[in-house]
């Protein structure tokens, strides 16, 4: 059975890592047998390899991590159920916007307001320890914000004020609503791998547990909205 470390459930989504809950998405959605075990923070950068979340361990004991690497090796050792019809155009366009999501609105949709936002890290740091946040809590947490800041200013959105981020935020969501239109599916009327990552971020951001500027916004894309309940609704995670 493959074993996933990640962080731990919260707020209606089974880990509060979306690229986690990608990978628990793409586990469900192919029938992988899976656990999920809550990574101690404190052993992160001894425990994986890249010192990043999530990283799985298979079933002969290899660590394999980053969420697209390890889909990767699923579909290598597992077959590709989802993605193996497509064309190498229909390819080029998933990854496409993969990347729009995983490399722009992840940024600007969940690590803006929980991580930058000092009242959304605030409600992050108790969802992250499970107890009441403490001056003491603050300190030991400090550096583990940091250290998501650098990586928000390195990629260069932490660059940009928070309107301008907010702006951003929105004509992404407004661009996968309108690619999504009235399919089942993002790209049609078949599950793909992409849906594993479209699926996770909006459903995190649309249950984001704080208020902040982006709230509500995905609700008012009805398709999108119904997008999530299918899936939701389809496969229970």
């Amino acid at each position: 059975m493959i074993t996933i470390y990640g962080y731990m459930p919260g707020f209606g989504v089974p880990d509060i890592s979306p690229y986690v809950t990608k990978v628990v998405n793409y586990m469900t959605f192919t029938g992988i047998e899976f656990e999920h075990k809550t990574q101690d923070l404190a052993r992160l950068d001894e425990d994986s390899p890249t010192g990043k979340l999530p990283f799985i361990v298979t079933e002969d004991g290899q660590k394999v991590v980053d969420s697209t690497t390890i889909i990767n090796y699923f579909k290598a050792t597992y077959g590709d159920p989802l993605d193996g019809d497509l064309s190498k155009a229909e390819a080029a366009n998933n990854l496409a916007w993969n990347r729009l999501v995983e490399e722009h609105l992840y940024w600007s949709g969940i690590i803006e307001p929980r991580w930058r936002l000092d009242e959304g890290w605030e409600v992050y740091m108790g969802i992250i320890t499970g107890v009441e946040v403490t001056d003491e809590i603050r300190t030991a947490l400090a550096p583990f914000r940091q250290r998501i800041m650098d990586g928000f200013n390195g990629q260069g959105m932490g660059r940009r004020t928070s309107e301008a981020v907010q702006e951003f935020f929105r004509a992404d969501i407004d661009a996968l609503s309108d690619y999504l239109g009235d399919k089942t599916y993002f790209t049609g009327d078949k599950l793909r791998a992409l849906d594993a990552s479209v699926y996770s971020t909006l459903k995190h951001i649309a249950l984001q547990p704080h208020p902040w500027p982006g709230t509500g916004y995905v609700q008012t894309k009805p398709n999108l909205m119904g997008y999530i309940n299918r899936l939701t609704e389809q496969f229970g995670v």
